[in-house]
């Protein structure tokens, strides 16, 4: 079976999610996860397959160009909520990123597959440095979605007129516990992914920095959480301020992956 065949079977079992959320929605109301995650479990291991295959397929790292960029992405992403919803057991997460994976899977299954053959795509530092990198956007992501539900949050509780959301979201509290962890844990990767770059792109071109758009945006990334984390720990800031920083600080970590997958000219892959 062949690639695209597992990402269209993830694409139709993310759409689970996708429904689920529109009915929560709608209904201002949980309704039982359990199939929704059930689902999601199947499309995440049918999407872990697309990508082996993927990998076999193209001969190099399935990370590269935006069809593969935007499926490792949703993979990646399903991944960071699976874990947190084992450790947390909050479902809300779901509401952003049940409609972000099928969007990714889609964008990939619409996307035409690279065809580059550049020698730099044979080098171990492209796995290494893409895991590392998507693995750090996922933690950040479920940072900027617990964000997100926190300001929802908060504004239903001093309006008298909530949002849909307000009903699905879970306390203030929670949201920015779990948003405080993944930032660290995303921090984490995501300076690992910083370090593995530079000494990719000094394997590749001789020097450690060029000065480009895509290292320039991770390097302000990787500032605005330092921000965060030092601002969280020395003061114990938290609440709406460090809800609008994680989400500045992913909406720039986002111009990243953009730069990487869809800005950055055809044929061109840079560490």
């Amino acid at each position: 079976m062949g690639s695209r065949v597992y990402l269209l079977l993830t694409l139709g079992f993310y759409t689970v999610g996708v429904l689920h959320v529109l009915v929560q929605s709608l209904a201002r109301k949980r309704f039982l996860a359990s199939p929704t995650i059930g689902a999601t479990l199947m499309g995440f291991a049918l999407q872990t397959a697309y990508l082996s295959q993927r990998w076999t397929e193209a001969g190099h790292f399935p990370a590269v160009g935006l069809h593969d960029g935007a499926s490792f992405l949703a993979w990646a992403i399903v991944l960071g909520y699976l874990l947190t919803y084992v450790v947390t057991k909050v479902d809300a997460l779901g509401l952003l990123v049940h409609p972000v994976a099928f969007g990714l899977a889609l964008v990939a299954a619409l996307a035409p597959v690279s065809e580059r053959e550049d020698p730099i795509l044979k080098s171990l530092f492209l796995p290494i440095h893409t895991t590392l990198a998507f693995f750090g956007y996922a933690a950040l992501f479920v940072a900027f979605a617990m964000g997100l539900l926190y300001l929802v949050q908060e504004r239903g509780l001093r309006s008298r007129t909530p949002t849909r959301f307000y009903y699905l979201a879970p306390s203030l509290e929670r949201c920015d516990t779990i948003s405080g962890r993944s930032v660290a844990l995303g921090f984490g990767f995501l300076s690992l992914a910083i370090v593995t770059g530079l000494l990719w792109s000094h394997s590749a071109k001789g020097t450690y920095w060029s000065g480009s758009a895509k290292e320039w945006s991770a390097v302000i990334a990787w500032v605005i959480y330092v921000v965060l984390l030092l601002a969280r720990r020395r003061s114990g800031w938290g609440g709406r301020q460090a809800a609008l920083l994680g989400v500045a600080g992913f909406v720039v970590v986002l111009s990243t992956f953009l730069w990487m997958n869809v800005l950055q000219p055809p044929g061109v892959v840079t560490p």
